[in-house]
């Protein structure tokens, strides 16, 4: 009996609640992702992160690798309308300002990328209770998170440039020695 405690203790003491829905190493849909001002948006959840404890929304960084971080100040006062991450052919009349909205066919969001939230609060983020998640807006006050990142958005992984430096030491080692 002992023996078999220690592992279903270690298990379980080890075991943490998912970070998100959809895991990091699944990325986030083109279709959900708002292009505005130069730059491309992400609705990732209805709270602050934090707002109700450690890994509720998570920071940019748990998705660093599409490129998502928070907006700086002059990039969040050009940021987008909630109306504008509404899906052609919807209008505002299809997608009202209410809570709970779960709908990706008509709204782009991306809490399931972000959380184990699935839905976002529309009547918050229309009544311009928004944050970028770390300095801009209402971080306590049951605010909308939103994300940014260049066009584009890929950033190359660490292993990846290492990579790619090796083979240029390599090749750049090769013609010096041919040459001398």
């Amino acid at each position: 009996m002992q023996k078999l405690l220690v592992p279903v203790l270690m298990l379980l003491l080890g075991s943490q609640l998912p970070a998100a829905i959809i895991g990091a190493g699944t990325p986030i849909p083109a279709s959900e992702v708002l292009s505005f001002g130069g730059l491309e948006w992400v609705y990732a959840g209805p709270i602050a992160p934090s707002e109700f404890g450690a890994g509720m929304i998570e920071a940019p960084s748990f998705r660093a690798g599409e490129g998502w971080r928070f907006a700086t100040a002059a990039e969040w006062a050009a940021r987008p309308a909630w109306t504008d991450f509404i899906k052609a052919p919807y209008t505002i009349v299809d997608v009202p300002a209410i809570a709970g909205w779960s709908d990706h066919t008509k709204y782009r969001f991306t809490s399931e990328y972000w959380s184990t939230f699935t839905h976002v609060d529309l009547n918050d983020a229309a009544a311009g209770r928004l944050t970028n998640g770390l300095d801009q807006g209402c971080l306590t006050c049951l605010s909308e998170t939103w994300y940014v990142r260049d066009p584009g958005g890929r950033v190359p992984e660490p292993s990846t440039v290492g990579l790619l430096g090796l083979g240029l030491a390599g090749f750049s080692l090769r013609l010096f020695r041919r040459r001398g």
